[in-house]
């Protein structure tokens, strides 16, 4: 039954996910990375690619990096973008190539004095920094079809950057909630992408057909749904 469950909560997981990056990123970067690409960018921690994809528009040629083959694996191939088998503490680019460095939901994994130290060699001495994470907030609607989800108790910081760390200059700490508007269809698939709540709903609801089922008990509520989302950056430069 695991299996099955993470056979469709992968399926599920690719079907649909909110374009949060972009909206993040959007926010995150000076307003002139949109109009004038510079010229290499570096997402570290990068799974599947998603926030390496985000991370595109603004530089010439993009690297995803991840230790993870399989996530890798599963990266959509796209032109300007490089995906390698790595970690953050050996970039493997010469010293003082890099003009953006983002870390999506994934510095919690790879923070350390050495991480450090390698950004300060990649970087220029102008690179961009992005640490950036969100939390979709799905509690209210997990209630509103009859499931009330005990909070896990979890050491994971959203709002984790670099913060007193002496090489690099903090430009900016942001958090903000924004509204999505979801279908029935895509909230529905949002839900199931976690193997949690699949088994929560599936409970709910039957073991058959139960994505259609949650999606028509969604219709009835509404056509669109706004779904609050709670987002963290912070932004970073190299100390001169």
């Amino acid at each position: 039954m695991s299996e099955q469950y993470d056979n469709e909560v992968s399926l599920h997981y690719a079907a649909y996910r909110p374009p949060l990056h972009q909206q993040i990123l959007a926010a995150a970067l000076p307003a002139n990375y949109a109009d004038h690409k510079v010229a290499c960018g570096v997402d570290i921690g990068c799974g599947t690619g998603l926030s390496t994809q985000a991370l595109k528009p603004y530089c010439v040629q993009a690297f995803g990096i991840d230790p993870s083959a399989a996530m890798l694996e599963q990266a959509s191939e796209a032109a300007g973008i490089t995906y390698l088998q790595g970690t953050g503490e050996d970039i493997a680019l010469p010293d003082g190539s890099v003009d953006i460095v983002t870390f999506a939901g994934s510095l919690s994994y790879a923070n350390s004095s050495a991480l450090v130290q390698e950004l300060v060699r990649v970087c220029r001495p102008n690179a961009t920094i992005v640490v950036y994470d969100f939390e979709v907030l799905l509690r209210d609607v997990m209630v509103s079809l009859g499931i009330l989800e005990t909070p896990v108790p979890s050491n994971y910081d959203h709002a984790i950057n670099f913060h007193g760390c002496a090489q690099l200059h903090e430009n900016a700490v942001r958090q903000e909630q924004l509204t999505l508007e979801m279908t029935s269809e895509q909230l529905a698939h949002v839900l199931f992408s976690s193997s949690r709540r699949y088994q929560q709903l599936s409970a709910r609801f039957g073991a058959h057909n139960t994505f259609t089922t949650v999606v028509q008990a969604l219709n009835h509520k509404g056509d669109t749904h706004p779904i609050k989302v709670d987002i963290y950056y912070s932004t970073y430069q190299p100390s001169v």
